[in-house]
């Protein structure tokens, strides 16, 4: 059975630029966000947060080790300002799941197009603790689900059902 569609979806809170691309795409069944954003990057905000800390306490004890560690994790900090801009860059905002396919977008352009008729398994990875899903298409090729995506889960029980595909295991729930 195919989830009910309408004519207007209901959108969970998306980025404008996402919520304008998935207005002009046709057969919308299910819309997933993914609420965060690249500032929130543990790679990103933990050497900030460790700059901060560092700084405030070198100055309130004048301290000259904090204020130096303080020093380095702000060099750590500005050099992986582009590092996590540039991932970032690869990270799905959104996933649009249609009649035909899924399609992932970052800030509403498209970053992996799949064609149901294309996916081949959908398969479930753990690592330290995070699952994520791989929807594969052609051996090689694959949409990643990542676990920021609100209602991943859900996301992937929609794309069974829309695609058709059996599961490997079908005794696993997701």
């Amino acid at each position: 059975m195919i989830p009910r569609m309408t004519d207007e979806p209901s959108l969970p809170d998306l980025h404008n630029a996402d919520a304008r691309a998935v207005a002009s795409m046709h057969q919308v069944v299910r819309v997933f966000a993914n609420p965060s954003r690249w500032w929130q990057n543990a790679t990103f905000a933990l050497p900030l947060l460790v700059t901060v800390v560092a700084l405030v306490l070198g100055f309130v004890l004048d301290s000259t080790e904090a204020k130096g560690f303080g020093l380095f994790a702000l060099a750590v900090t500005l050099f992986m300002v582009p590092v996590v801009l540039l991932t970032w860059r690869g990270t799905a905002t959104s996933v649009v799941l249609t009649t035909e396919g899924a399609t992932a977008l970052h800030l509403g352009q498209p970053l992996h197009e799949v064609a149901w008729a294309d996916l081949q398994r959908i398969e479930k990875v753990e690592y330290l603790g995070n699952a994520r899903y791989k929807l594969v298409h052609h051996d090689t090729e694959f949409l990643t689900i990542e676990s920021e995506i609100e209602g991943a889960a859900d996301l992937v029980e929609t794309a069974f059902v829309l695609s058709g595909i059996p599961r490997q295991h079908p005794e696993e729930t997701i």
